[in-house]
This record gives C-alpha cells, sequence and structure tokens, in this order.
C-alpha cells in the first residue's frame, strides 16, 4: 500500500485522459471509472469508509502486447517506422475530498477526465477546457480542503511557480463554511470590473480564480452578469487560466443552501465547461471520496 502524502491542495487531470464507463466496487459500493490513454486501461478507484480518514482505493493498469509468430519466411506482418518520440510523464498519486453535505453534478461531453462519485452522484469533477483547466465541487467546504500528494494547484494554475496569484469571488461575508480563509485576492459577489469582457488581462494578472456561488438568502438577488461568466469561460477556455468552481446543495423542498436561481447562475459558468449543478441534498454524515491516479500529468512550466 501506497503511503500518501497529507497535503491540504486542489487539482485536476489532463486531456490525454478520458472516463468512460463504470463499474460497481462491490466492497465500498462506490463507482470505479476506467481512464484509458492509448492502449493503456487504468481504473480510478473511488471508495468510501464511512470516516473522514483518507482511505487507498485500488487501481489496476493493463495493456495488450501482440506479437507477430515468426517462421523461417519471416515476418507475417509488415512493420511501419516507429516514431521517436519520448513517453509521457507520469505521476502516480491519489486524492480524498470528505463532506458532511453536497449537491451533485451531471456531466456532458468530454471535457470532464475524473470525478468523485459518492451515493451515485457526482459531487467533485476535474477536467480541461480550451487550453486551461477546471474543478468543480458540489460542496463549498471542499475547495482547498483536497488532501493529495498529487501537484494540484501547480496543475491548476499550469505553473510551478509557488506563488501563483489567485482572485476569488462570488460570496456575501455570510457566505462559506465557518473559519473560511482563502488566499489571494477576495472581490466580494462581482468580478472586478477591468476584467468584465477582458479576460485576456485576467489571465495576465491571475493564474488562478475561483467563483464561489452565493446563496440567494444572503445575496439578496444580486448575482454576477452573463459578461463576468463569459469572462470566466474565456479565462479557462482561450487564455490558458486554472478555474475552481464551487456550487452547494440545493433542496427541492426549499430551504437549502442554494435556491432555484443561484443553480441557474452557477451553471453559465459550469455549462460551457461540460457540468451541471442539480437541485439535489445528499447529507452522508462523514464520508471519504478518493480518487487514484496511475498517471497525473506533471504541471506545466
Amino acid at each position: 500500500m501506497r503511503e500518501r502524502l497529507a497535503c491540504v491542495l486542489w487539482s485536476t487531470l489532463s486531456a490525454c485522459v478520458v472516463m468512460d464507463s463504470d463499474a460497481e466496487d462491490a466492497d465500498s459500493g462506490i463507482t470505479t471509472a476506467p481512464v484509458t490513454t492509448g492502449a493503456t486501461t487504468l481504473t480510478t478507484g473511488l471508495g468510501t469508509d464511512g470516516t473522514s480518514a483518507a482511505t487507498d482505493a485500488g487501481t489496476s493498469s493493463s495493456s495488450g502486447d501482440a506479437s507477430a509468430d515468426s517462421t523461417t519466411d519471416g515476418p507475417k506482418f509488415d512493420l511501419a517506422a516507429i516514431p521517436d518520440t519520448e513517453p509521457m510523464e507520469c505521476i502516480q498519486c491519489g486524492l480524498t475530498i470528505a463532506s458532511m453535505q453536497s449537491g451533485v453534478f451531471t456531466v456532458q461531453g468530454a471535457n470532464v477526465f475524473a470525478t468523485a462519485t459518492l451515493e451515485g452522484q457526482v459531487v467533485y469533477a476535474l477536467g480541461t477546457a480550451g487550453t486551461g483547466r477546471f474543478i468543480a465541487t458540489a460542496d463549498s467546504s471542499l475547495p482547498f480542503n483536497e488532501v493529495s500528494d498529487c501537484p494540484l494547484v501547480p496543475w491548476l494554475a499550469g505553473t510551478e511557480a509557488a506563488d501563483a496569484p489567485l482572485l476569488w469571488f462570488g460570496w456575501t461575508p455570510a457566505d462559506g463554511p465557518m473559519q473560511w480563509a482563502y488566499p489571494g485576492d477576495g472581490a466580494g459577489v462581482h468580478l472586478p470590473p477591468q476584467y468584465i469582457g477582458n479576460p485576456a488581462q485576467l489571465a495576465a494578472d491571475y493564474d488562478l480564480v475561483m467563483y464561489l456561488e452565493a446563496s440567494g438568502q444572503f445575496d439578496m438577488g444580486d448575482q454576477p452578469t452573463d459578461a463576468e461568466m463569459q469572462t470566466l469561460v474565456d479565462y479557462v477556455t482561450l487564455h490558458g487560466g486554472g478555474l475552481y468552481v464551487s456550487s452547494e446543495f440545493a433542496d427541492p423542498g426549499g430551504g437549502a443552501y442554494l435556491n432555484a436561481a443561484d443553480l441557474v447562475s452557477v451553471n453559465r459558468v459550469l455549462g460551457p465547461l461540460g457540468l451541471t449543478a442539480l437541485q439535489v441534498s445528499l447529507d452522508w454524515g462523514n464520508v471519504d471520496g478518493n480518487i487514484d491516479f496511475e498517471c497525473f500529468p506533471p504541471p506545466a512550466g
């Protein structure tokens, strides 16, 4: 069993890895998803033990090796020239999340390459879109609280620099978990005006942007504009930015953290990335979700 560094970080994978089908883990009842890269199939394990402690989820890999039988007449197949390419670098690492209550996502398209799935529902997703990268969580207590030995922040930021600048916005002072304190620059409910419609400048100033959807009970209907949300999408897809988006639980019966209008708001940025936040509330108690990567790409730069 591989020991895992307990680094409080955050991250996601690369576009070369695509999640495909699902199979049920007999021990945990949590969904596992095969990840395919070329001729090698990697299984990403997602597990839970009902506590907040990290658990190891099994991973396996297999690759086919076809060789031609030879006779005195020579090989049966014509052999093409083998291109002179270097193998892709890989980092074997893992990621653990823990939550008390969360919303859920549905996934559309191929941008999302890894998910954490609990109770049969996607609650955390990693992906790439255009030239950028993103993480989405359906629980606002998760950002910056992943436990991982993957280079999560460098991957998302697109740089190994230790001081990658971060901007966060969306929440009111009443939103979010208690004692919430993130590094970087905070901007309230709205994106600073100098960046609206100017994603190139946003990318020049910040390697990382975090959008945290505010609850309607606190923002009194004051949502970012469509132009602000489009700026975030362009920041990722056209300018290679790293975006972390946080949704939350929303009970269809009412009284939950986000309301229907809040979900419409956050889906303006999640939708173009390949996700939809749903009006669902999961109350697990204290449950872990694990993703073990056989091949996590090294950060750019």
